[in-house]
C-alpha cells in the first residue's frame, strides 16, 4: 500500500502472485465497500488497482481492473454494511448492470446509483476504469428523498447536471498534492450535493406520482432554512405547511428519522462541518451550537458525542491537524 497527496491510498495486484490475485482483489476491495464475490473463468491475465480518498464520510475510488462479474448477493448483506449507496461512473470500459430487475449498460461518461442494502450484480467483459462514490445513505435520502426511486436508471456525465460530479470526481482522481487536509469537509458537501444535483436527471420518464415525495421535499427545505431558529418544533413546521401534525409524522414514517430527530441531526452536521472548517476556529464552540439552534450547550454536547462518537472539542483539535 502507498499513500500519495491528499489522503490517497493505493492497492495494486502487481507484486501478488498470479494465481492469489482474485482472492487479493476481492479482499482488498471489501474492504473499501460493502462486500460482494468476484467471478471469473481463471485467474490468467487478471490484474487489478484501487486508489481512494476518504473525505469524512464519503469514499472516492478510483479503479482499474479487467473482465470481471461483481456480484453482491442476499447473503453478502449484513447489518452495519447497508449504510450506504454507491454512484459509479464509468471512465473506460462498459459495465453491464442489474438491480431491482432493470438492467443497463454504463459506458464512458455515464453513471448508475445502486443500492447497497440489495443484490445486485456488475459484469465486465474487458478492461475497465471506474470511479466510484460510496456516500452515506441518510445524507443522501436527505438532500433527496426520492432517491430509492432511482437506482439502477441510466445517468449521463456528459450534459449537466451530471457533468458537474463527474469533472469534480475525475478531476480529484488526478490526486493532487496541493490539497489542504482542511479541505476535507468542504469536498464531503460538494460530493453530496453534485451527486444529489447529477440525480435530477434520473428517471424523468418514470410515470410513479411524486406528490408526497415533494411535499416532504418541501418541508425538508423549509427545516434546512429555518434550522438556526432556536423555536423550530414539529408542531411549527406542520403550521407552516397547513397540515396537521399527525400528518407530518406520517410523512416521515418511510424516512429514515423522525422529524425531530432529522431536525437535531442536521444541526450537529452543520456544527461538525464548521468545527473541521479553519475559518471558523476562532469561534468558541458553544457560540456555534448556540447560534446553530441548541439552547444548552450540556444537551449540545451529549447529542454530539452520541451523533459521532467523540466530544466536539476532540472533534475540532483532530480536525486541526
Amino acid at each position: 500500500m502507498t499513500v500519495s497527496g491528499f489522503g490517497w491510498r493505493d492497492l495494486s495486484t502487481d507484486a501478488v502472485p498470479a494465481a492469489e490475485r482474485l482472492d487479493y482483489w476481492r479482499e482488498a476491495t471489501n474492504s473499501l465497500f460493502p462486500p460482494t464475490q468476484l467471478r471469473r473463468d481463471g485467474f490468467e491475465g487478471f490484474y487489478g488497482h484501487v486508489a481512494w480518498l476518504s473525505l469524512g464520510e464519503v469514499t472516492i475510488a478510483d479503479i482499474v481492473s479487467t473482465s470481471l462479474d461483481v456480484v453482491r448477493s442476499e447473503r453478502d448483506i449484513h447489518c452495519g454494511d447497508d449504510r450506504w449507496y454507491e454512484l459509479t461512473i464509468q471512465i473506460d470500459g462498459e459495465c453491464a448492470f442489474s438491480q431491482d430487475g432493470r438492467d443497463i449498460v454504463t459506458g464512458p461518461r455515464s453513471m448508475v446509483l445502486y443500492d447497497s442494502r440489495r443484490p445486485y450484480q456488475m459484469r465486465f467483459r474487458g478492461p475497465y476504469r471506474q470511479v466510484s462514490l460510496k456516500v452515506p445513505r441518510a445524507a443522501l435520502r436527505e438532500r433527496v428523498p426520492s432517491v430509492d426511486r432511482l437506482v439502477a436508471l441510466h445517468l449521463a456525465a456528459d450534459r449537466i447536471p451530471g457533468r458537474f460530479i463527474y469533472d469534480l470526481a475525475s478531476g480529484l482522481c488526478e490526486r493532487p498534492n496541493d490539497i489542504p487536509a482542511a479541505l476535507s469537509s468542504r469536498l464531503e458537501q460538494h460530493v453530496l450535493e453534485l451527486t444529489a444535483t447529477a440525480l435530477m436527471d434520473v428517471g424523468s420518464g418514470e410515470t410513479v406520482s411524486f406528490s408526497r415525495v415533494s411535499q416532504l421535499d418541501r418541508i425538508k427545505a423549509y427545516i434546512l432554512a429555518h434550522l438556526d431558529d432556536a423555536e423550530l418544533s414539529p408542531r411549527g413546521i406542520a403550521a407552516a405547511h397547513g397540515i396537521s401534525l399527525r400528518r407530518l409524522y406520517e410523512l416521515f414514517e418511510g424516512e429514515e428519522q423522525q422529524v425531530a430527530r432529522f431536525v437535531q441531526a442536521q444541526r450537529l452536521d452543520r456544527i461538525r462541518r464548521e468545527l473541521a472548517d479553519p475559518l471558523m476556529r476562532g469561534l468558541p464552540i458553544n457560540s456555534i451550537a448556540l447560534r446553530r439552534g441548541f439552547k444548552d450547550f450540556s444537551h449540545f454536547s451529549r447529542a454530539f458525542r452520541r451523533q459521532f462518537g467523540v466530544a466536539p472539542g476532540a472533534f475540532r483539535s483532530a480536525s486541526s491537524h
